[in-house]
């Protein structure tokens, strides 16, 4: 039974029952990707585009439906998570040979690529309280089930014998996953289960000033149940040229393939905003989303188009990019995304955020 029918058969048995309070039904979809080195669509490809400077990569995309009664509530939860971090040496050697530019002769390059992704699903439940008029706080807990995980970390040297040709220099690998992607090995994937908590404030300071905090997968873990792993020395002895004498390596482990049982850490996500009023048809914002990899800072504007409506135009200081949404009383949609081409965007973000009163 996919996700979806599962949430479909959800709502009706829970709309069968005798309601004790007034529901309200909500959607929240958010996607959001970020490449420093290249644009995202080259980084998921074969980064045949523009390179510049940059340590890491993200994405991760959330999908929540559910029901709640003003002070708790219930969901079907859906995340997948991937987040790839490494030296400025490795994005440029991996660009040069994807693209078979010339390397530099005798040069020795510093590798180390860190690589953290999962997939879940899971049900959801939370509380809202309001300890005070001008405070309110909601807490959840996540019960999750894993569906795929890639965890692990390649470093080492790698040594230019000429502007086309290199080798391995004790290239150390040591990873956990669902799918070796290296050596194309498909053992049986493994089960996970795992809770992870989060929490959200709403702070009132004053007539004219708001502050809003949201955290997710706080002390999150997945326990996967014998995952494939594989720890070892990377070998670069099987080597192929193209006639202008590009080196293709196959790599060959020099290792052991083995399964153990394995707890993996799920990455804390982060956003927070203070919000001022400046007039009642216009507000400032001030805005960070963040993760372990990157953190994103935006200062904008929003005002009011009529009666409850609101379009807000935020700025993104350090990936340069443009936030845009509309607001209502029950929808709220909101687009990231670099100024000019889409296809040569380095962020994409996608959020909408829907409830329904019964």
């Amino acid at each position: 039974m996919t996700f979806t029918s599962r949430f479909y058969l959800f709502i009706t048995l829970l709309l069968s029952a005798p309601p004790l309070y007034a529901l309200e039904s909500y959607i929240n979809m958010e996607g959001f990707v970020y490449s420093a080195p290249v644009p995202y669509k080259a980084f998921v490809g074969d980064w045949s585009s523009d390179f510049q400077t940059g340590d890491s990569a993200l994405g991760y995309s959330w999908l929540e439906a559910g029901v709640h009664n003003g002070h708790w509530g219930i969901a079907l939860v859906q995340q997948q998570y991937a987040q790839v971090r490494f030296s400025n040496d490795t994005a440029e050697l991996y660009y040069l040979t994807e693209n078979k530019l010339p390397i530099t002769p005798n040069r020795t390059y510093d590798i180390d690529l860190m690589v953290n992704s999962f997939s879940s699903e899971g049900v959801r439940l939370f509380h809202r309280h309001q300890p005070f008029p001008t405070l309110s706080l909601q807490m959840g807990a996540n019960i999750l089930k894993g569906d795929e995980l890639q965890v692990g970390r390649i470093h080492g040297n790698i040594t230019s014998i000429n502007d086309r040709d290199y080798n391995f220099d004790n290239i150390q690998l040591d990873y956990h996953y669902s799918e070796d992607k290296l050596f194309n090995n498909n053992p049986e994937a493994p089960q996970g289960n795992g809770l992870a908590l989060d929490f959200a404030a709403h702070w009132k300071i004053n007539t004219s000033n708001e502050l809003s905090v949201n955290l997710r997968n706080l002390g999150g873990f997945i326990k996967w149940k014998q995952s494939p792993y594989t720890i070892g020395t990377i070998e670069s002895d099987n080597k192929t040229y193209d006639s202008e004498g590009n080196v293709t390596v196959s790599p060959s482990l020099n290792g052991w393939n083995l399964s153990e049982n394995y707890r993996q850490q799920l990455p804390l996500l982060w956003q927070g905003e203070f919000l001022h009023h400046y007039n009642l048809q216009s507000r400032l914002h001030a805005h960070i989303m963040g993760s372990e990899v990157e953190d994103f800072y935006s200062l904008g504007y929003s005002f009011r188009i009529r009666g409850n409506q609101w379009l807000k135009l935020l700025y993104t200081l350090n990936s340069n990019s443009l936030i845009t949404s509309y607001q209502n009383n029950w929808l709220n949609l909101q687009l990231q995304f670099d100024p000019g081409s889409l296809s040569d965007s380095h962020t994409l973000g996608l959020a909408v955020q829907a409830h329904y009163g019964f």
